[in-house]
């Protein structure tokens, strides 16, 4: 089995509420101290969507493939980069990891994926930055998330590894991992997903697990914000443009026959972090851990 990585990475900052210790260069600093630690065969391709800093760029360089992109959004650079398991006839039975330039990993990220897909066989998909849990109750056609429970806690079917216990997740990011076969046959869902708006990343983990992701009240989207503008032709097209994008994921996702439901699962505590202020896994020192990757990095330079 191999780990192929491919991180999505562009230059430029846009305005979410970081915090104190976020750069792009400590997430790229921990994601190659995990990678490090992974004892399989791995490969790192750095998809950038247009310039990179110089000095993020030749750490790419020196540890993976640099593959320049022009796609000009998030939306466009993962519906692109959904295509190389496929384009490029990678195994099979290898594991890909798709990851983003704004997460912050643990040393032993990378090594406790490989270790759950080689320990729980009947998963399909992977996170590492997760939270909500299916209630009890949950349907294909009204799938409930517990209020209650979060990630693995009670759960007696969680699996553990290590340090972490793997529990079923209802969804994470754009930030994940699965099987090479797992991609390629689910390439056409992961690339139209994305029309839908929205968080698309969630609507697109349940469809592919064949549970309805949107319910009528959500088919039109979501109204205007305040100070957004817009005139009435353009309100109406979008709403028409998506109920039928989320109608259509509604219907792929329960016409989904049994044998092609896949399984997410994710590991509590969480092995990965999106750095934004107030959307911090919990259970982690992040500034700690990127303190270590800032350390892991001066020491690789010398």
């Amino acid at each position: 089995m191999k780990l192929y990585v491919i991180c999505r990475s562009v230059g430029s900052e846009n305005k979410k509420n970081r915090p104190e210790f976020y750069s792009k260069t400590t997430a790229l600093a921990s994601l190659l101290r995990a990678a490090e630690n992974v004892t399989i065969p791995l490969s790192l391709v750095f998809a950038n969507d247009g310039p990179i800093p110089d000095d993020r760029l030749e750490l790419m360089r020196r540890a993976g493939e640099v593959l320049p992109l022009r796609c000009g959004s998030n939306r466009a650079s993962l519906r692109f980069v959904l295509r190389l398991p496929r384009l490029r006839g990678w195994d099979p039975d290898d594991l890909v990891w798709f990851a983003e330039d704004d997460y912050l990993y643990t040393a032993d990220a990378l090594s406790s994926l490989v270790a759950a897909a080689e320990k729980v066989p009947e998963a399909d998909y992977f996170a590492m930055y997760s939270t909500l849990r299916f209630a009890p109750g949950a349907t294909r056609g009204r799938p409930a998330i517990d209020s209650v429970r979060t990630r693995a806690q009670g759960d007696d079917t969680a699996i553990q590894i290590g340090r972490v216990r793997w529990y079923r997740a209802v969804s994470t990011t754009s930030t994940f991992g699965s099987w090479v076969r797992t991609i390629t046959a689910d390439e056409w869902l992961l690339r139209s997903a994305p029309f839908v708006g929205g968080a698309f990343d969630h609507a697109t983990c349940l469809a592919y697990q064949g549970y309805r992701p949107f319910s009528l009240a959500e088919l039109p989207g979501e109204p205007l914000q305040d100070g957004e503008q817009a005139s009435t032709a353009k309100r109406l097209a979008r709403r028409v443009a998506l109920t039928g994008a989320r109608g259509a994921l509604n219907v792929v996702a329960l016409a989904r026959p049994e044998q092609s439901r896949r399984v997410l699962i994710a590991p509590d505590p969480d092995l990965v972090t999106h750095m934004e202020a107030g959307l911090l896994s919990p259970g982690t020192d992040w500034a700690a851990e990127a303190e270590a990757a800032d350390a892991w990095l001066r020491a690789a330079r010398r």
